[in-house]
């Protein structure tokens, strides 16, 4: 009986030792999510940039209409 129980004893050892791993299966709930609010933000960052930039065209041509006498706007 002892034999049996030492037996039984030295495979789950074995069977638990084998499921433990340091890797990951994959990315974690947490990693996906702080991932998905970095493309977030980098998204919102290009559409500010983008935004500047049409700003500061819209300025430059109210500048570049309004200090030019020969330049007039159309009605």
């Amino acid at each position: 009986m002892k034999y049996l129980q030492l037996t039984g004893l030295i495979l789950c050892a074995v069977s638990f030792a084998g499921c433990e791993t340091t890797q990951n299966a994959g990315p974690g709930n947490t990693e996906v999510k702080r991932i998905a609010a970095l493309d977030e933000r980098r998204q919102e960052e290009a559409h500010m940039d983008e935004s500047q930039k049409n700003l500061w065209n819209a300025q430059q041509d109210i500048l570049n209409r309004d200090g030019d006498p020969t330049v007039r706007p159309t009605p």
